[in-house]
C-alpha cells in the first residue's frame, strides 16, 4: 500500500529526499495546470510550477499533518499565481472556450455554417477573456478554479484557506463584476456601431 501524503511530508521532514520526489511525483501535473490555466504561457507555467515546490520544500516543516496536504499545496500553488499576475501587469489569460466547449453546448441547435453566428460566439469568447483581464486577480482566480479547474466551493475554499460561505459570497461578486464589464463591453461595440452606421 502507497504511503499518504502526510507520511511522506513527514519522511521529507525527517530527510527523506525519495519521499519529497515522490510528493512531487504525485503532484506536478495538478501543480502545472493550475500555473497554465492561470496564465496561458507554457514557460511562466513551468517557473510557477518550480518555485512552488522550492516553497513546498522549504515550507514542509510548518506544514500540519493531521491535515490534507493537497488543499495545502493547492493554496501554495494560487498564491504563487496570483503574486506573479499582479507583478506582471501584461498577462494573457486563457480563455473560457475551453470549458465552453466541454460543457453542454447551450448553442447546439445553431447553424454553425452561418458566418454571423461564429462571429457573434468568437466577439463571446474575446469578450470574456478580456474582461477577465480587467477583475481583480482574487476574482479572476475563483472563476478559473470554478469554471475552468471544475473545483467545487468546498474545493476552492480549502485551497484559498477560506470558508465555504466566503467563497459562495466572493464567486457572486466575482461573476456580477464580470457580467458588469461584459455588458460595458458590448455596450461600448454597440455605441461604435451606431457611429459607423451614421456615417
Amino acid at each position: 500500500m502507497a504511503p499518504s501524503d502526510e507520511r511522506l511530508v513527514h519522511e521529507t521532514v525527517q530527510g527523506n529526499l525519495q519521499a519529497f520526489e515522490e510528493l512531487v511525483h504525485r503532484y506536478q501535473r495538478q501543480v502545472f495546470t493550475i500555473a497554465y490555466r492561470m496564465t496561458n504561457q507554457r514557460e511562466e507555467a513551468e517557473d510557477i510550477a518550480q518555485e512552488v515546490f522550492i516553497t513546498v520544500y522549504q515550507k514542509l516543516y510548518q506544514f500540519d499533518t493531521s491535515r490534507r496536504f493537497a488543499p495545502w499545496i493547492q493554496r501554495i500553488t494560487v498564491n504563487t499565481c496570483i503574486t506573479r499576475l499582479r507583478k506582471k501587469k501584461k498577462v494573457v489569460l486563457v480563455n473560457f472556450e475551453d470549458n465552453i466547449s466541454n460543457r453542454a453546448d447551450p448553442f447546439l441547435n445553431i447553424d454553425y455554417n452561418d458566418p454571423a453566428v461564429v462571429y457573434d460566439r468568437e466577439e463571446l469568447k474575446l469578450d470574456l477573456k478580456e474582461a477577465l483581464l480587467q477583475l481583480p486577480e482574487s476574482y479572476r482566480a475563483m472563476l478559473i478554479l470554478r469554471y475552468q479547474l471544475d473545483m467545487s466551493n468546498q474545493e476552492i475554499a480549502d485551497a484559498l484557506g477560506i470558508t465555504r460561505e466566503n467563497v459562495e459570497v466572493k464567486m457572486h461578486r466575482a461573476r456580477k463584476s464580470l457580467r458588469k464589464v461584459l455588458l460595458e463591453r458590448r455596450d461600448e461595440r454597440r455605441q461604435r456601431d451606431e457611429l459607423s452606421a451614421s456615417r
